[in-house]
């Protein structure tokens, strides 16, 4: 059974990255007895956590649930939020709105131009006061315009606030344009400020409507986003059961895709051990797109996390709640995550599980995402279309990994 479902934002804060920057608590493991075989409970979607180290032990392909564990690991307590905002740079959304009308051309009425808009979230308990300003900059580097942006969406439950571009009416006069090429972005706390974010965008265009004279002028401008597609995540999730969370593998696709299509198989040392088609679930998390998207081939980009409910770590009690589990705490070895997209394949990672659990490669460290997710990269297969250099110079909008290399 694929438990598949579509989120979208800001629903889709409550299956949002767990937040990371948080202090790491070492657990000792206990052994596991062996269970009786009892049904395994059906799961409920809520928050997700990461996984950093799950133990090791006996590298059989096909462990049982109940086998004993050895060994110990340090995995990430669940997140401690403070009234002290922490942003998350992989949730970062850069954005073009667009309008019909260019206030430099007031007599045309079928003229495309934009401006950007910014949505991200923040890990933070305090009070519903948060303002960050946005500074955004034109092709030439020159200071374009400023706004503000405030919480609009927030789930207590994980600590999660999101800030995002207003609409107002005439937000397009004397700032809408109609350039592509690369932009800049600055984003401050206003209460400090502090910059948390700055970097540039690209923006591309299309052609799109009647090809006539009185729709030469209309386009579809959209931010490029190829950049995401070699960047995969590997991470553990969890529904209110934070003794056994699952694992998940993140990563994104381009266009529009319907969730029954995709299926994700887990391969651990040559051999299949799970699929998203049997106690699985596939979720549409974040989804990057222009306000008007006239070709989602080309503009539009989706991350889809792939978990198997029969793949767990031990945090801390028996297992026996889930008899049909393989534990990563014994699977020390090799495992490769293969995509389908009807029956074909599109993409693939791998990771690996040490001595002292997942073998981490460093970049999320080192570049700072603000998420403890281990950052694995992705082969593109089939004949989608990208950019296959953007992530060497616009990832994460002009802030490239540092010590990562695309397949």
């Amino acid at each position: 059974m694929t438990i598949t479902r579509r989120f979208v934002f800001p629903a889709a804060l409550m299956l949002a990255l767990a937040p990371a920057i948080f202090a790491q608590i070492t657990i000792k493991l206990p052994k596991v007895n062996q269970p009786k075989p009892t049904p395994t409970p059906a799961a409920t979607p809520t928050r997700p956590t990461t996984l950093n180290n799950p133990t090791s032990g006996n590298s059989n392909n096909n462990p049982t649930s109940g086998s004993t564990m050895s060994g110990a690991a340090d995995f990430p307590k669940p997140p401690v939020a403070t009234d002290q905002p922490v942003f998350l740079k992989n949730t970062l959304d850069v954005r073009v709105d667009t309008d019909e009308r260019y206030w430099k051309m007031p007599q045309e009425s079928n003229y495309t131009s934009w401006i950007p808009q910014v949505r991200f979230r923040v890990f933070y308990s305090g009070p519903p006061t948060l303002s960050y300003k946005v500074e955004y900059f034109d092709a030439a580097g020159k200071p374009w315009f400023t706004e503000n942006v405030k919480q609009t969406a927030r789930e207590n439950s994980l600590n999660l606030t999101e800030i995002s571009s207003d609409r107002p009416v005439g937000r397009f006069d004397g700032k809408a344009t109609i350039a592509t090429g690369t932009h800049g972005v600055k984003i401050t706390n206003a209460a400090n400020g502090e910059t948390v974010f700055e970097g540039k965008f690209k923006v591309g265009k299309f052609k799109y409507g009647p090809t006539i004279a009185m729709f030469k002028n209309t386009y579809s401008f959209y931010v490029e986003q190829d950049w995401n597609l070699p960047i995969g995540y590997v991470w553990l999730a969890s529904r209110q059961d934070w003794a056994n969370p699952f694992l998940v593998t993140s990563m994104w696709i381009k266009g529009d895709l319907r969730l029954d299509d995709l299926e994700a198989k887990l391969f651990y040392n040559g051999a299949e051990i799970a699929t998203t088609k049997d106690m699985g679930e596939i979720f549409a998390g974040q989804t990057r797109f222009p306000n008007h998207n006239e070709d989602k081939n080309l503009a539009q980009w989706t991350q889809y996390d792939f978990g198997w409910y029969k793949i767990r770590v031990n945090f801390g009690n028996s297992g026996k709640k889930y008899p049909q589990a393989k534990f990563l705490n014994q699977l020390p070895g090799d495992f490769v995550v293969k995509v389908f997209h009807k029956g074909v394949q599109v993409r693939e990672t791998s990771f690996s599980v040490g001595a002292n659990g997942f073998v981490d490669n460093g970049v999320a460290g080192r570049n700072k995402l603000g998420d403890d997710k281990i950052i694995v990269p992705v082969r593109i297969m089939g004949a989608e279309k990208y950019n296959a250099a953007a992530w060497k110079t616009d990832a994460f909008y002009g802030n490239p990994l540092t010590g990562f290399t695309a397949p």
